[in-house]
């Protein structure tokens, strides 16, 4: 079979969340095309996401040292062009990556970059009367990118595959669900104090294990306290690497967890995700992969969504989208999913 000269670079440098929706789409385009190659320009960590497929590679993109500013832009520049590369596809669109296709000007790569949709999430946000539509999704923009640069267009954001719905032969055996409580922004995380209620019923169920997801002080402490009050509770915060982590997540049988990183990773490796929002909305585009929306726990409210990102201040003050979620609701989601 003749041999492609097309080697595609793609970038995506961050963050978490959104490098993990990208995964699988990447994955599966480098899949179906075994005679081109696939570079993809991200954080080191982030390698586990992306194995499996064989002309699909990492680069580590180290924007804090060797990568840091102009200079460090332009040592990139120089590296990537060593590749040998054909095409860019910039799925990221940031300030970094524009510099680096201004350092490429001249050599001759063919660019596509992503229209993330702003003026669209904007109107969503900020429309007072409300009108919630579904929005083109991250993976759908992602794969548009990957269109315009001349491959074939595979339909991927929009298949349905099955997700992982593991067999608990004997009565015996018990459902792990893991829980990632945690957000980076207030407007996405539902309070503690109800986390941990619903942590207690969980445990008082006979076949649930919980496994607990989350990182840094604050978080390890939380869990600690869970994990001394309650049975049948494990915390890993602080004790995986990012790819051990990943190999917990595939083993569950439910995540439960916000409009957060962990909702897209458990995503790309199949797993079945229970979510809660408040501030943002699974219309601007950002919901799990391949997940079913019934499976979205969310107060229909006349100020949401108030934000895409959730980092904006509640206007009323009282986080009304999140303190309006009982315990009791998401607790009887996570038993009827079981069923």
């Amino acid at each position: 079979m003749e041999q492609s000269s097309r080697h595609f670079l793609i970038y995506r440098f961050s963050a978490l969340g959104d490098v993990a929706i990208a995964a699988p789409l990447i994955k599966y385009y480098a899949s179906n095309n075994p005679n081109d190659r696939f570079t993809i320009v991200t954080q080191a960590k982030l390698s586990p996401l992306f194995k499996g497929v064989d002309n699909l590679h990492v680069y580590a993109v180290e924007t804090k040292k060797q990568h840091k500013g102009l200079m460090g832009l332009w040592r990139l520049s120089r590296e990537l062009l060593r590749l040998k590369p054909t095409h860019v596809a910039d799925i990221h669109s940031v300030l970094r990556t524009h510099i680096l296709r201004k350092y490429h000007l001249l050599s001759g790569l063919k660019y596509q970059i992503i229209d993330k949709g702003r003026e669209e999430k904007k109107i969503l946000t900020k429309d007072k009367d409300k009108r919630v539509y579904q929005l083109k999704t991250s993976m759908a923009r992602y794969e548009d990118v990957l269109v315009r640069l001349g491959l074939d267009n595979l339909s991927f954001s929009d298949k349905k595959f099955p997700l992982s719905r593991k067999q608990k032969i004997e009565s015996s055996h018990k459902f792990v669900v893991g829980i990632a409580p945690f957000a980076k922004h207030k407007g996405k995380e539902w309070p503690a104090d109800k986390m941990e209620k619903l942590i207690e019923k969980l445990s008082l169920t006979s076949n649930i294990d919980i496994c607990l997801f989350g990182g840094g002080k604050r978080e390890e402490e939380i869990f600690d306290s869970w994990c001394s009050k309650y049975k049948n509770v494990t915390s890993y915060a602080g004790k995986l690497s990012f790819e051990m982590e990943l190999e917990h997540i595939s083993q569950l049988d439910l995540m439960l967890c916000m409009d957060s990183a962990n909702m897209h990773f458990a995503s790309a490796l199949g797993v079945p995700v229970i979510s809660i929002w408040g501030a943002t909305h699974p219309f601007l585009g950002f919901y799990g992969w391949n997940q079913d929306l019934s499976m979205a726990v969310q107060l229909d409210l006349e100020c949401r969504p108030c934000s895409v990102f959730g980092n904006r201040d509640c206007y009323r003050g009282d986080y009304a989208c999140l303190n309006g979620i009982k315990p009791q609701v998401v607790f009887d989601k996570i038993l009827e999913f079981f069923k």
